[in-house]
């Protein structure tokens, strides 16, 4: 073997290179994880603070809603909220 000892962990044997490659190999993929949470928790919390006009919207230009209905339901939040 080069350099390094043994160590003993959890009654298996292993060499100080290979529990440093366990130690990067696990924090790479608690990285990995951790960004992936992160941008996916980015994304839902985005997607809650749209106004109720931009998700209209986001129907309309979907094609789940006409024009009309775009229309008439437009006019009816502006006068629920106000505008």
């Amino acid at each position: 073997m080069i350099g390094g000892s043994q160590m003993d962990l959890y009654g298996i044997t292993i060499s100080q290179e290979e529990f440093l490659f366990l130690l990067i190999a696990v924090l790479f993929w608690a990285a990995v994880i951790g960004g992936a949470g992160a941008a996916l928790h980015a994304k839902a919390r985005a997607w809650r603070s749209r106004t109720p006009e931009e998700a209209l919207f986001q129907r309309f230009t979907a094609g789940k809603i006409d024009d009309d209905e775009y229309r008439h339901r437009l006019e009816a939040l502006r006068a629920v909220m106000g505008s």
